[in-house]
């Protein structure tokens, strides 16, 4: 008998982990195969790569090579108008194949737009590489990958944002190569990650068989989602700043508090809106340290470690108060504005619409015959499930602190999803459905919680008790039988 129980057990428990393994493989195969398919810049990749690859150019001093003793260099030419670039240009090609040389793209891609960049990409032999970037004719020049068409390119280090993100696309480069799949396994990676870390979560706390099938039912459901599928598979910001922001939540519900902070300095360090997550973490800081050491973790912490991994930047501008006014100061700024004017650039979105897939991010269009151009990567996310688990969070509040993990998920999701709106109150109307990505695995965990909950018979009626306890007390109160009453009080630990 108790062998019969064991062996079930122990069968059960290797489904599960082959159903996980088989979920992460179907996911990171398919994920690898997309990145490696799209041999060009996809969507917002010509910032963040290209700034990458000048940090590793200018800030690091690092000149990633295409081949053994050959270096791939965009060279902005010295020119004013569309014609003058495309004299000096093929003037330039004969003397780029003296060198050695030969020219990969030129006037075909460059020089036209509304903001073009005049230049063109050639494959140099190493000893070539000084005497073409000081001939009279360059204005300015990166070694790697061909850069986008876009004006001024060659020096953008994309200081609006904070640099771990692009030091990781930038490690990428150096170890793996200058490529596009290259680029992008950071993003990959990420996603992989928060797969794992929510069925860890889940199977956690939860428990038993139902914490085993919720633990593997998320993380496919989340694999599915496809502003989840879409934004960890471009290289971006947002895919690390999801796995770092599920990151410092789950050791926040694990008891790891220190563990918690460091993710959320590295979050916040990849991108500002990393620190969205704060106002939510600070109360289950508080419930285990002091305030002063809470503040301490989850504000001081993420600056010292923003300054500390921003010192090679520093370093480059010459002046920590230029950095500063740039990087910091600037960047609030811009980001607290309407970085697009309406009708301009791709649809934004506010943070209410993310929830029911309205004006979606379309990161790439590919041709197909007969057809024509079609969206291809889209943040438009899962809007019955976002819905779903809205009303469902709405109907648990009243017994949120006898959820599974204590309603701290809840907190996580809404109050960091409340944060863009907050943003978006106070000016900032540029933002997008694709931003969704930092809030899609807290949201599909917060599902997998309050599921197991209600799935309680027991729980369902005691949250509707208590709904009606509510609704009768409203109805006391708008008849003036009653009087609404807040005390604060202030009391000793441990009276």
């Amino acid at each position: 008998m108790v062998r019969s129980v064991i062996s079930r057990a122990t069968l059960f428990k290797v489904v599960e982990v082959a159903v996980l393994v088989a979920i992460l493989v179907i996911y990171g195969y398919y994920q690898l195969t997309y990145a490696g398919s799209v041999d060009d810049y996809i969507s917002d990749e010509v910032w963040y790569v290209s700034s990458a690859r000048n940090y590793l150019n200018k800030v690091f001093g690092a000149y990633p090579k295409v081949g053994e003793g050959v270096y791939r260099v965009t060279v902005e030419l010295v020119a004013t108008s569309r014609s003058s670039y495309v004299d000096t240009a093929l003037r330039v090609q004969d003397e780029i194949e003296e060198l050695g040389g030969r020219v990969v793209k030129s006037t075909e891609y460059y020089g036209t737009g509304d903001n073009p960049l005049y230049a063109i990409c050639v494959d140099i032999p190493e000893e070539a590489l000084s005497k073409l970037t000081s001939a009279p004719y360059v204005r300015s020049f990166g070694v790697g990958y061909c850069y986008p068409n876009a004006g001024g390119i060659l020096n953008y280090m994309n200081f609006e944002h904070p640099p771990l993100g692009k030091y990781m696309i930038a490690l990428s480069m150096a170890v793996c190569g200058d490529r596009p799949l290259c680029w992008r396994l950071p993003s990959i990676a990420s996603g992989i990650g928060i797969l794992v870390l929510e069925y860890v979560l889940l199977k956690r706390v939860i428990g038993g068989t139902w914490g085993g099938v919720l633990a593997v039912v998320i993380p496919a459901v989340t694999a599915l989602d496809k502003t989840f599928r879409s934004l960890t598979v471009v290289a971006m910001l947002d895919a690390p700043l999801a796995f770092l922001t599920y990151v410092a939540c789950f050791y926040a519900i694990s008891g790891g508090i220190y563990k918690s902070a460091v993710s959320l300095s590295l979050a916040f360090s990849t991108k500002f809106s990393g620190g969205f997550v704060v106002p939510a973490l600070y109360p289950g800081y508080v419930r285990k340290k002091p305030p002063a050491m809470a503040i301490l973790l989850l504000v001081y912490l993420p600056l010292t470690v923003l300054i500390a991994l921003s010192v090679p930047l520093i370093v480059y501008k010459g002046d920590f108060l230029r950095w500063w006014a740039e990087a910091v100061a600037g960047a609030f700024r811009w980001h607290m504005s309407m970085k697009v004017e309406p009708g301009r650039g791709p649809p934004a979105a506010a943070p209410w619409e993310w929830l029911v897939g309205a004006n979606s991010f379309i990161l790439r269009y590919k041709y197909v015959e007969g057809v024509g151009f079609v969206a291809d990567l889209v943040a438009s996310g899962n809007p019955v499930l976002y819905l779903g688990t809205a009303v469902a969070s709405i109907f648990v509040l009243p017994k949120l602190r006898k959820m599974p993990d204590g309603g701290s998920t809840w907190l996580y999701t809404w109050l960091t999803w409340a944060m863009y709106v907050f943003l978006w109150v106070m000016g900032n109307k540029s933002q997008y459905s694709f931003y969704m990505v930092q809030l899609a695995p807290l949201l599909y965990t917060l599902l997998g919680f309050t599921a197991y909950y209600l799935s309680d018979m027991g729980n369902l009626t005691e949250v509707a008790r208590e709904w009606l306890k509510l609704l009768r007390g409203l109805v006391r109160y708008l008849r003036g039988e009653a009087r609404l009453s807040i005390q604060v009080r202030l009391e000793d630990v441990g009276s």
